[in-house]
């Protein structure tokens, strides 16, 4: 009974993969975009696996998204197991990228420190150059109130999960990206 609990990602299904480093608010975002239900945690490496929600749009599925377990600004061959299940997601699934960075200093310690999570986030991109992609600043709210913060990736979309701005944006910007991988895949465009 217990296996039937256990969400299985669909090789037939739009997938978004929310990627980032520890503590930026992915699971966060996966609760607010999705069906998902991940731990939410304030502390680092929360998610130590990969977790499955599911957008619709009324009673149609859009697509899926996982929610994965953090990156460090590191070489791949420094990464451990949960930041190798978090590349391989990307690497066996065609996906679109949420990236989620967390620029308002309230990530962590130095590892996730936003010069950190900007050298992620471009290591990323470089590697999948090709993959519909969104860039996101969580905790819109504390960016805003920070002393001093480093300018967000062209395009980025801030969101506040806490006063609900900008995931209306998102929800709009994640639609997109689910069809632009279902009509890359064949999987068929999913409804607007």
């Amino acid at each position: 009974r217990a296996f039937r609990k256990i969400p299985t990602v669909s090789l037939d299904a739009p997938t978004l993969v929310l990627v980032g480093a520890p503590n930026v608010g992915k699971s966060t975002l996966v609760r607010a975009l999705s069906t998902g239900a991940p731990e939410v945690g304030n502390y680092a490496f929360t998610t130590r696996g990969v977790s499955l929600g599911h957008v619709y749009e009324g009673d149609r599925l859009l697509g899926q998204v996982l929610d994965t377990p953090g990156l460090l600004d590191r070489d791949a061959a420094s990464r451990n197991a949960m930041e190798d299940l978090t590349m391989a997601t990307m690497d066996h699934l065609p996906s679109a990228v949420v990236f989620v960075c967390d620029l308002s200093g309230h990530a962590g310690d130095r590892t996730s420190g936003a010069d950190a999570q900007l050298a992620v986030r471009d290591a990323v991109r470089a590697r999948f150059p090709r993959r519909p992609w969104i860039d996101v600043v969580s905790k819109a709210d504390l960016y805003d109130a920070a002393a001093e913060t480093p300018r967000p990736p062209d395009g980025a979309i801030l969101v506040s999960a806490r006063d609900d701005r900008g995931l209306e944006d998102l929800r709009a910007a994640v639609r997109d990206a689910l069809g632009a991988v279902a009509r890359a895949t064949g999987l068929g465009e999913p409804s607007r």
